[in-house]
Order: C-alpha cells, then sequence, then structure tokens
C-alpha cells in the first residue's frame, strides 16, 4: 500500500492568505499557551519540592527540640528525686557522697552506681540542648549552673582519663568556662 496526495479536485481551493495567518496566529497561540503551561507545571513542582524540604528540615529541628526538653524535664525530675545528688560541689561532699550506703540498695551498695546514672543523663541533656541552643544564653546558664554544682564529678572523670571520651568539644568548652578553666583545643566534627 503507498501513500499519494490526494487529487487536486479532493483538496478544495488552497487557503487564503488571511486563512492562513488567522490558522497561523490560532498555531502559535496554544503554542505559546502549552509552554507557559508547561513551565507553570516545572515552577509549580520545584516550589513543592522547596516547601516539603522545608517542611522536613522544620521537623526535625522540631523533634530534636521536644526530645532536649523531654531530657532536660527528666533530668529535672531525677534531680527533684534524689536531692543528694543534686549539688555535690566540693571535693568533700562528693567524696562523702561516693562512700554513703545507699538506702535504696538491697545489697549495701553506694550511691555511686545511682550517681553514675544520674551523671550520665546530666551529660546527655547538656549534649542535647546544646546542639539545639549553642549560644542560647538561658540554656548555657542552666548547664553551667549544673556543671559547677557537679564540678568535683566532672574533675574525677579528668583524673580517670575518660573526661575527653564522654564529653563532647563544645560541651568541654562550656565544662571549661564554668569551672574557670583553660579553653580545650579542640574541634567537634
Amino acid at each position: 500500500m503507498t501513500f499519494t496526495d490526494p487529487p487536486a479536485e479532493e483538496l478544495g481551493e488552497p487557503p487564503t492568505v488571511a486563512e492562513e495567518r488567522s490558522w497561523l496566529r490560532s498555531t502559535a497561540f496554544w503554542a505559546v499557551l502549552g509552554g507557559v503551561s508547561s513551565l507553570l507545571t516545572g515552577l509549580t513542582t520545584l516550589g513543592v519540592v522547596v516547601v516539603a524540604v522545608w517542611q522536613l528540615h522544620e521537623s526535625r529541628e522540631l523533634t530534636l527540640r521536644d526530645e532536649a526538653y523531654a531530657s532536660w524535664n527528666e533530668f529535672t525530675q531525677a534531680t527533684l528525686s534524689n536531692p543528694e545528688f543534686a549539688c555535690p560541689d566540693t571535693a568533700d561532699k562528693f567524696a562523702k557522697l561516693m562512700q554513703t550506703p545507699d538506702p535504696k540498695s538491697l545489697t549495701g551498695a553506694t550511691y555511686r552506681d545511682r550517681y553514675a546514672v544520674y551523671g550520665a543523663l546530666m551529660i546527655t541533656t547538656a549534649e542535647q540542648v546544646l546542639k539545639i541552643a549553642p549560644d542560647d544564653p538561658y540554656w548555657k546558664f542552666r548547664i553551667e549552673e549544673r556543671i559547677r554544682c557537679n564540678g568535683p564529678a566532672i574533675g574525677y572523670l579528668m583524673h580517670e582519663g575518660t573526661y575527653e571520651k564522654r564529653y563532647s568539644c563544645r560541651l568541654r568548652h562550656v565544662i571549661a568556662e564554668a569551672l574557670g578553666e583553660t579553653q580545650p583545643t579542640c574541634t567537634d566534627e
């Protein structure tokens, strides 16, 4: 089967110049409209992607903030439930705490084990809060206050050799400032 042009009598008369111009304008109008429509679709898609990325970022920030507040509240509850851990701010108070039998212990252990858990909670809480609000003076003051109260325990960790492993560089800078020591030479990755 071959295709050929239709006979001249079926084609009718050729279009006039005005009809051709009208047809070209109509075609051009619809081509431009299609291009604008494609452009708007692309811009809308790009806008949706930008909004989605922004919402994910905000959601992550809100989750971090909620976790930090929940951790701070848990730490505060632990302090209220164990007032003996609240502020052993001298070497004598700290030594006495580590040697005093824990009345809640069934084996006659000292406060050492429960204070270690309390200290780990304090570290975790401070790290979380510093992550969400690294330059907030309100939170920095609260963290420094807790550090000063637990300074002898932190000094014990320094002498023990686990200090650098336990604390981020950011927290070590806050600790040095709170305890009046020289600033560490480290950076958080």
